[in-house]
């Protein structure tokens, strides 16, 4: 008897259906890796432009604290207001090698409230937190970016702080009586006569305020700027350049008197820069809260 064979289905790979996955995942893979390397390679370039950058600020930076701090010591102690061009607050022109002129600005800017208060004094912590909170309430969150500054010293220029922030220091030292003690401060300002530490206790007596408030009023408010804005301004000196601006720079420092026991004891010694910042050229004017 002749038995059929039993029928046996047998499964057979397929070749190309094995292949076409596996090409697919290798594709991926080998995307993956470029995408990554790319990724990687962007971000080392960012990280060594952001270096280079840095390195290049610092030492800008540098050099202009140097040229500043030479032309400070020939002032012979005067008060940075009577060297300064009255209009422009222009303090001197350097001129380079390529015939390129570096145009060096300086103005008060410490007209702000100091925002941070970890290097305050603990006994003026209040003075200065009140006023915060005065500004806070008088003023929308743009303008409290503007009148507020996140260094130097916690007393506000009395020649250039705005009066929201004059009314808002005012009445944190003297309650209801800060009004009329801010519009006297403002009337005075008006005047023209730059305001001296006399002429303050002279207009806070005139504004009623009590010997307290008076010594008070003399810790808020500063006559001795020590905050400044550096505006550097370059153009170019010979072509087609020729007093063209091609850069602007700013920044902030601390410029203040030096008390030593020495012959130079009466000049101005330069610090550090608080900020130091490309401007563009774009820009018609520059506020102190463009630099901080």
């Amino acid at each position: 008897m002749n038995h059929s064979a039993p029928n046996r289905v047998r499964a057979r790979s397929n070749p190309r259906g094995f292949v076409m996955p596996m090409v697919i995942l290798l594709m991926v893979a080998v995307g993956l890796t470029m995408s990554l390397s790319l990724k990687r390679l962007s971000t080392q370039q960012l990280v060594v432009n952001r270096q280079v950058n840095s390195y290049y600020e610092h030492h800008s930076g540098r050099g202009l604290q140097e040229a500043i701090g030479a032309w400070l010591r020939q002032q012979n102690g005067r008060e940075l207001d009577e060297v300064l061009e009255a209009d422009t607050g222009k303090a001197m022109d350097i001129t380079l090698s390529d015939g390129s002129t570096v145009s060096i600005y300086l103005f008060d800017a410490q007209g702000g409230l100091l925002s941070d208060l970890s290097s305050v004094e603990s006994s003026q912590v209040d003075e200065v937190g009140l006023a915060l909170k005065n500004l806070s309430e008088s003023v929308n969150e743009v303008q409290y970016l503007d009148m507020t500054r996140p260094f130097g010293p916690s007393a506000i220029s009395i020649h250039t702080a705005p009066v929201e922030v004059i009314r808002a220091t005012a009445m944190a030292i003297a309650g209801d009586r800060g009004l009329r003690l801010a519009d006297d401060i403002m009337l005075q300002r008006a005047s023209g006569e730059r305001m001296t530490r006399q002429l303050l206790v002279e207009t806070a007596t005139r504004a009623g305020v009590n010997s307290e408030q008076r010594a008070a009023v003399l810790r808020r408010f500063a006559t001795d700027v020590q905050v400044w804005g550096v505006l550097v301004e370059i153009r170019g000196g010979r072509g087609l350049s020729n007093g063209r601006l091609l850069a602007r720079y700013g920044g902030v420092t601390r410029i203040r008197s030096n008390t030593g026991r020495t012959a130079s004891s009466n000049a101005m010694e330069i610090g550090a820069f608080y900020t130091w910042k490309d401007l563009g050229i774009d820009s018609q004017s520059i506020d102190p809260a463009d630099l901080y």
